[in-house]
């Protein structure tokens, strides 16, 4: 599998985090510090594009709680996560992830989310 990667974006007050590859701890890591680069921006709601990443084992899923907890509630922020497979939704509501943050179908409808929410 090719190397993990991270890239971002930025539509209004919404950044958008787009990983692709393996989602272990390191890229975990990788997810944590780019959202953790854009608070300081005055960034507090996060689109998670999880697409390019079908497989996350338990490490990576223990970044992105802390991540989230981070976000929602030191931050304040939104969350919303993108291109979840059946196995990553199951994995997400089971940890309670879904309970911090929220899965949509695609960029946009999360975007709309986050920005009606702000």
């Amino acid at each position: 599998m090719p190397p993990f990667t991270c890239q971002t974006d930025s539509q209004g007050t919404v950044c958008i985090v787009r990983s692709s590859g393996y989602l272990d701890e390191q890229g975990g890591q990788m997810v944590r510090e780019t959202v953790e680069q854009w608070l300081p921006k005055g960034f507090r709601h996060f689109v998670l594009n999880f697409k390019g990443s079908p497989v996350i084992n338990s490490q990576g899923i223990a970044q992105i709680i802390e991540l989230s907890e981070i976000v929602v509630e030191e931050r304040k922020g939104g969350l919303a996560y993108v291109g979840l497979n059946e196995l990553t939704m199951g994995v997400f509501k089971m940890v309670g992830l879904l309970k911090i943050g929220q899965a949509f179908p695609d960029e946009a409808s999360a975007i709309s989310a986050l920005t009606t929410s702000a």
